[in-house]
């Protein structure tokens, strides 16, 4: 392959008129999808939406669908939520629907800092032009790689990942014990708002350090050992400390112990195992083999060790975790019920593969367009490698590229199908009275037995932070066992339509009940409400609630 050198130096103005560019045209895009938009269509919200009414309540700390029990999800997203449901007056519902077009831009920025640190502002603008507009597939729900309008926590998360990036080269570059203190903050700040990108930087960090110890050891400089033990203690308490507002509840009450293994092996799409064909017929395109390009060239051309070993190790230990979290779901499906210890869903780990195939994706285009320039030579300035004419064009092209995918990139899933499914949910007057009713009428330490059909667990029930028996399996506390609450909850309802099992009773005062919430299409299945003291105090065409009389 040709000999490409990186220009670090190329003329700022136009990079950073570029990078403005492509960065207003994709907030402009999200802005537009979410601006006006008061409920989101994923249940993934709902869940994010109960946490920060939860905080909101005054009850930080504990799980706010199961009576009695701990914080079990990263507290980053819905914290900053609830704060700014504070400062705006809007309700957090709202927040999480709309506050995704600005808090996610914090991604692009740092990735985009991290890239100019790394690689100078050529390979960085290229990179970010992958980032924000090269098209991807779905991957959960309905939003995609890079920057997107949904405020999903592993899409909020990814600056935790590119900031630990730039502390982790500084660490290993200078030594400095400032930026391990540093690296350990921010592993803590990653944890407090996802696993993946936490999980992730940690094996990166203990790959580069493990390979130090050995490089020490086989050079018989065994005196260096202990430096690096303490480099990596330096890490963990500062991580231990920065981590403690979750680390409190999952290790300190719960002691890590997984009871309710759904949620890590969950899996959906093109990310079941059976799929693999389908998932590398759809990464086939132009872009793949920009990047593909970008690899080559990387691997066989750009040497700064730090660097390198970092690129290099967060591509091998993405698809590593991948891989493993992939076959993990399928062993632990009910063909062969086998649980492997576990982390986070596949995707997760996919999703990081995708971005560093955006890095490359920045190498290759570079080294492209540096092939073309050289090979139209018909001016005596193209024949110079670090002429300003060849960067201002490189920057140009780039914002030409961004218009005219422009009009393909507004028709993404996340921007029209998401958007419509959004805008349908808080049509579904039936739901949302109920969920106001509620909020307004029922206390938040109140119980509620609720259907799990239409997802009435979901929304209105859990948004509000009121407590359920049990809610789905994938959105439950992992510590707890939650086929134990789900089948007391079928027991409780089928008590309520058949009077069986009458052992079914008891139940009612064990999950301290206070109210039933049913479905008005199935309210004639309930033939033996009586059996319970209750008073109807809501009804509209969608749902009846019932305050159960002790």
């Amino acid at each position: 392959m040709p000999e490409m050198t990186l220009n670090k130096k190329p003329n700022k103005v136009f990079f950073i008129v570029a990078f403005a560019i492509m960065l207003s045209i994709a907030f402009f895009q999200c802005y537009k999808t979410t601006h006006d938009l008061q409920y989101a269509f994923d249940v993934d919200f709902d869940r994010d939406v109960s946490f920060a009414q939860s905080l909101m309540d005054g009850h930080y700390g504990q799980d706010p669908s199961y009576k009695g029990e701990f914080l079990w999800y990263n507290p980053m997203v819905f914290t900053i939520e609830a704060a700014v449901s504070k400062l705006t007056s809007l309700p957090p519902s709202a927040v999480a629907a709309q506050a995704g077009a600005f808090l996610n831009l914090l991604s692009p920025l740092v990735f985009l800092l991290m890239a100019v640190c790394f690689f100078g502002s050529e390979v960085a603008l290229a990179a970010l032009f992958a980032f924000l507009f090269v098209r991807a597939d779905m991957v959960n729900g309905g939003t995609t790689y890079g920057y997107s309008p949904w405020l999903y926590p592993f899409c909020f998360a990814q600056f935790a990942f590119y900031m630990n990036i730039i502390f982790c080269y500084k660490a290993f570059s200078s030594q400095k014990y400032f930026w391990f203190v540093l690296l350990g903050i921010g592993i803590g700040i990653s944890f407090l708002a996802h696993a993946a990108p936490t999980i992730l930087i940690i094996l990166i960090l203990v790959s580069m350090q493990v390979k130090k110890m050995i490089g020490t050891i086989k050079q018989n400089h065994i005196q260096y050992l202990k430096k690096y033990f303490f480099q990596g203690a330096v890490v963990f308490g500062f991580f231990v400390l920065a981590a403690m507002p979750l680390l409190y509840y999952v290790a300190g009450k719960y002691h890590l112990r997984v009871v309710n293994k759904d949620p890590m092996e969950y899996t959906e799409g093109m990310f079941y195992m059976s799929r693999f064909g389908e998932m590398v017929k759809k990464n086939l395109s132009v872009a793949l083999v920009v990047s593909i390009l970008g690899f080559i060239w990387f691997y066989k051309k750009f040497h700064q060790p730090v660097i390198r070993s970092i690129i290099l190790n967060w591509l091998v230990i993405a698809v590593i975790m991948y891989v493993y979290t992939t076959v993990q779901a399928f062993l632990g499906g009910e063909r062969y019920n086998i649980h492997l210890p576990g982390t986070v869903p596949s995707f997760h780990y996919y999703y990081y593969i995708k971005v560093a195939q955006f890095v490359f994706f920045g190498f290759g285009f570079v080294f492209l367009f540096r092939l073309l320039w050289g090979w139209l030579g018909k001016a005596a300035f193209a024949k110079q490698q670090s002429n300003p004419f060849q960067s201002i064009f490189l920057a140009g092209l780039l914002v030409l590229l961004t218009l005219v995918v422009y009009p393909s990139y507004q028709k993404r899933p996340d921007f029209t199908v998401m958007r419509n499914l959004s805008v349908a949910r808080q049509k579904n007057n039936g739901k949302i009275e109920a969920y106001h009713f509620i909020m307004q009428h029922i206390p938040e330490d109140k119980v509620i037995l609720c259907e799990r059909k239409d997802s009435i667990s979901f929304f209105p029930v859990m948004a509000t932070a009121r407590k359920m028996v049990s809610t789905e399996a994938t959105f439950s506390n992992p510590y707890i066992d939650f086929y134990e609450r789900e089948n007391d909850r079928e027991s409780m309802l089928s008590y309520l339509q058949t009077g069986i099992p009458g052992s079914a009773r008891k139940l009612f005062d064990k999950y301290e009940v206070d109210y039933v919430l049913i479905s008005t299409k199935r309210l004639n299945n309930y033939k033996f409400l009586q059996l319970i003291p209750q008073d109807t105090i809501f009804h509209n065409a969608g749902f009846a609630i019932f305050k159960v009389n002790k």
